[in-house]
């Protein structure tokens, strides 16, 4: 275990908040030692005492990669701990699109039926034959609600399913796809609150599914007596702030076709964005998930909570075969789906036209011509999840600071930490 701290920077209560433990399995002949780039890009991304955040990775089933720093809650002086989770936002969607490919492995859901097969209401409006397929790929064309989404709305399952229901699509289902961003998980969350034998809401059936079988410490909706373990998300400081948006502007046509949108207007994105946001009510208000009373409601498209550590672990599962002693998370027909999706990205209506492919949800990143492609789920301010089938990793990265990275692999401080990881398991393999 090794102590990453930089003495005489800060005060000691500063310097304890920077604390970063990394910890690597000697069992795959990965020594600390060998990670000088690790810990140096980690200190970077923690440079500012105030940030908190961590990241960990599994290689083969095991925890190889795990360090955490900063605080938690810097206006309380609440330091990053071990257990420290966060609010992982779109990440969230990647154990939404698990469970609904868990209940397909099971037989009471099927990619290619309709949604209104097993929720008849759901035909009204033009939406008869959107598939599930269609809708967990971001195809439906329900990018917003006839009436704002809230947190009251999502208490009350009926009159919630009610207003999904009655949504007209925006474009005609199965042309193009754009990134339901608010609407997914109360789409997902209502269908398979028909199809699964107990009828559980989507927290119910991750909780007892996946996280406590399993052993994975994430939530969707987050007991109140976890509260104390829940870093405040908050926004970055201005000056890091405007380095990651110049980052952005410089690397990632996405954000250079959002200028010019807003610069010459941004047509039919503009458009699809506008009806987003004016169905979006109190859910987009970032600080009320500061609240534990609003954590607690399972928002299925954003709010749920995990540490990087549990985030890590089923993505490894699943890059690993989708077993775990003996017990089988998910299918390996599914996974292979992900990863051999040849299809390649498209443009997104939502994302400025960024070319992003979705697979029953998840994110498929192809990684060139003989290798399978990376997936999992990506969150605003950098929340990463992702398996990595071709090196058996899972990938678990979390931070409070509202990093406007959250697309894809994007963040640099994640590409720092990835490619040295992919750096020693490169230069070990023959060892491991």
């Amino acid at each position: 275990m090794l102590l990453l701290r930089k003495p005489g920077k800060w005060s000691a209560e500063r310097q304890a908040s920077q604390r970063g433990r990394l910890k690597l399995s000697s069992q795959h002949g990965i020594d600390g030692r060998r990670l000088p780039r690790n810990r140096k890009n980690y200190e970077d991304n923690w440079d500012n005492p105030e940030a908190g955040s961590a990241f960990s990775v599994y290689y083969k089933g095991e925890k190889v990669v795990d360090l955490w720093a900063g605080y938690a809650d810097v206006e309380a002086k609440r330091l990053w701990k071990e257990d420290t989770m966060t609010v992982i936002f779109s990440t969230s969607k990647g154990l939404v699109a698990l469970c609904a490919a868990m209940l397909v492995d099971r037989s009471y859901l099927d990619f290619k039926k309709t949604v209104a097969h097993y929720w008849p209401e759901f035909a009204q409006q033009g939406k008869e034959n959107i598939t599930v397929e269609q809708l967990l790929e971001h195809e439906a064309g329900l990018v917003g609600t006839n009436s704002p989404l809230s947190y009251a709305l999502l208490e009350d399952h009926a009159a919630l399913d009610k207003v999904l229901a009655e949504t007209r699509p925006k474009w005609k289902p199965g042309e193009r796809h754009g990134y339901h961003a608010f609407t997914f998980g109360p789409y997902v969350d209502a269908l398979l609150r028909r199809v699964d034998p107990k009828k559980r809401t989507i927290g119910q059936f991750f909780d007892e599914e996946v996280s406590k079988p399993f052993g994975i410490d994430a939530y969707i909706g987050a007991p109140l007596e976890i509260s104390h373990r829940i870093g405040r998300s908050s926004n970055l400081k201005l000056t890091k702030r405007l380095s990651h948006i110049i980052y952005a502007i410089r690397n990632i046509g996405m954000f250079q076709r959002y200028l010019l949108g807003r610069l010459f207007g941004g047509g039919e994105t503009e458009e699809v964005l506008n009806v987003m946001f004016q169905s979006c009510g109190d859910i987009c208000e970032i600080p009320r998930l500061g609240d534990p009373d609003v954590r607690r409601i399972e928002f299925a498209s954003g709010n749920a909570v995990a540490t990087a550590r549990a985030v890590a672990k089923l993505f490894g599962i699943l890059a690993n075969g989708g077993k775990q002693n003996n017990k089988t998370l998910l299918s390996k027909t599914i996974i292979d789906e992900y990863v051999h999706d040849k299809r390649g990205p498209t443009p997104d209506l939502v994302m400025f036209d960024h070319p992003i492919r979705w697979k029953y949800g998840m994110d498929v990143i192809p990684q060139g011509k003989n290798a399978g492609n990376l997936f999992g789920s990506p969150g605003i301010g950098g929340q990463i999840g992702y398996a990595d089938p071709n090196n058996n990793l899972g990938y678990g990265f979390i931070s409070r600071h509202m990093s406007p990275m959250g697309i894809q692999m994007l963040d640099p401080r994640f590409k720092n930490l990835q490619e040295s990881v992919l750096d020693v398991i490169g230069r070990n393999k023959e060892k491991l």
